[in-house]
């Protein structure tokens, strides 16, 4: 079973591939096989006493052009990563 990890973070697309330090673990993570998933800070929220998200599937790379690809949103409880 492959790991996951979530990041909540400031909107991928703005960011500075060389100098966000989220970036570089989110590319070390990626490397180790673990799945990733992207969330900003209004995505989350509390129901049924459940901490969740909205939250896309994440791939990255070092491409400075195309640095990132992200899946369709889905609802999904925090716990699940």
């Amino acid at each position: 079973m492959s790991r996951k990890i979530g990041i909540v973070m400031d909107p991928i697309s703005t960011i500075t591939i060389k100098k966000d330090s989220s970036f570089a673990m989110l590319l070390a993570a990626q490397a180790k096989g673990w799945s990733l998933f992207y969330m900003e800070q209004q995505d989350l929220f509390l129901r049924d006493g459940q901490v969740s998200a909205t939250m896309k599937a994440l791939t990255v790379s070092e491409n400075a052009e195309h640095w990132y690809d992200l899946g369709e949103a889905q609802n999904r409880p925090l716990a699940e990563l």
